[in-house]
């Protein structure tokens, strides 16, 4: 079983007012390794990224959310997105979970879409969504991304700022984002899913 090709995407009708999607987490949250969906072997196991024949780690520090991918999703390497101006990044589409409690690696959980932040990483098209996990506590006061500083007050503002930062401990120079690095809400979001579903 592929956890990036065998599971479905949408857990609700086409249509649903509040659609719901399967999350693979890949990465629990404070933890340090950099695991991934490889999507090179046979049935697309869960495995820590190499660098020039080394493990990656974060050096930055702790990962601080859930972070994953939604399965049967890419970002097509030859397809420019208009609102970027850049290629995409040829990988499964990234999720943030904003969840307060880290969730297993390699565990699929139902979540709800609040929106996306529009990174741009080496030149490619790196979006990331935003979601919550659909069995949370408060899930029903979040529908949308204006509502997460509401709930989770400072996190939408702390996800930019890794994302933004995080490759700066490898060396690197800091990430860029479409849009100034404002997110974008649940609509364009779910237009982003649905985009590189097709």
């Amino acid at each position: 079983l592929s956890p990036w090709h065998d599971l479905p995407l949408a857990l609700t009708a086409p249509g649903a007012r509040d659609p719901v999607f399967t999350f693979v987490n890949e990465i629990p949250k404070g933890t340090y390794p950099k695991m991934e969906v490889n999507k090179e072997e046979p049935h697309n196991p869960l495995k820590q990224d190499l660098k020039k024949g080394e493990l990656r780690f974060f050096k930055y520090g702790a990962m601080p959310f859930n972070y994953g991918c939604f399965p049967r999703t890419w970002e097509n390497p030859e397809h420019k997105h208009p609102d970027t101006g850049f290629m995409g990044d040829g990988d499964p589409l990234d999720v943030v979970e904003i969840g307060e409690t880290p969730i297993i690696m390699g565990d699929t959980v139902p979540v709800k879409v609040l929106g996306v932040l529009g990174l741009v990483d080496g030149g490619e098209t790196d979006w990331k969504v935003v979601a919550i996990r659909k069995n949370h506590q408060r899930a029903a006061e979040l529908n949308d991304i204006t509502d997460v500083d509401k709930v989770f007050p400072g996190q939408l503002d702390a996800i930019r700022h890794w994302f933004r930062y995080y490759k700066t401990a490898e060396g690197k120079g800091e990430n860029e984002f479409a849009f100034n690095g404002e997110y974008r809400g649940v609509k364009y979001a779910l237009d982003i899913v649905e985009e590189t579903h097709k």
